[in-house]
């Protein structure tokens, strides 16, 4: 039976700490790979090993990763885990008083960079991987789905959506998805879960002094 998934809400210092661009990077490839040193993140970035040793302490301090001792081979052998398999940025009550707005203002406009970087590559890719005829490899997928939901339907589908990924885990460590690619083809890959009202949408195309859409 897998594990449920450890589910954590991301404090100020958390924010503070993947504040860094290149620290979301090693932290993203961290959580894909599930454990790694040092000399593995900096073999899979291209980036000097003492430098990701530096962030792997920085995130450790704030909390976003922690070590696996009991992966060492000794015990100068430094492993390190993502302390969590999803991360959330809570509800408002979970951060009063702990002067977390800046940080999360300065956390939420860098995703946002991230992501718009992100969709821009993955729709130019996509562009020309369809002018190809199929002849250049699809590096990136789209998915969009419409429902009508309560506010209480949208919360558990995004507990079902959490779930998703760590049994997804689960199964590919048990060889339980089929594969005809060998496994150095395997590499980083990212998924990301938009869920928003149609309302957020509508309301983004009316100004401050725009007139409201009559009822």
């Amino acid at each position: 039976m897998s594990e449920a998934p450890r589910n954590v809400t991301l404090t100020t210092p958390m924010l503070k700490a993947m504040a860094n661009p290149l620290r979301r990077q090693i932290f993203d490839t961290l959580a894909a790979m599930e454990s790694a040193r040092a000399a593995d993140l900096a073999e899979a970035l291209g980036v000097a090993a003492n430098k990701i040793s530096f962030h792997l302490r920085e995130l450790a301090k704030a909390g976003m990763i922690a070590e696996a001792p009991e992966l060492a081979r000794d015990k100068r052998d430094r492993v390190w885990r993502p302390a969590g398999d999803a991360y959330t940025t809570g509800e408002p009550a979970e951060h009063a008083g702990t002067g977390s707005t800046s940080a999360m203002n300065a956390y939420l406009a860098q995703i946002a960079h991230d992501e718009q970087r992100r969709l821009a590559a993955a729709l130019a890719h996509a562009q020309q991987h369809y002018a190809s005829d199929g002849d250049i490899e699809a590096k990136a997928l789209l998915s969009t789905s419409n429902l009508m939901l309560t506010g209480d339907e949208a919360d558990e589908l995004v507990r079902r959506i959490e779930a998703l990924i760590p049994a997804f885990r689960q199964d590919l460590k048990a060889g339980r998805i089929p594969s005809a690619q060998p496994e150095p083809t395997r590499e980083l890959w990212h998924f990301s879960a938009l869920l928003s009202a149609d309302e957020l949408l509508n309301k983004s195309h009316q100004g401050p002094d725009s007139p409201q859409t009559p009822k």
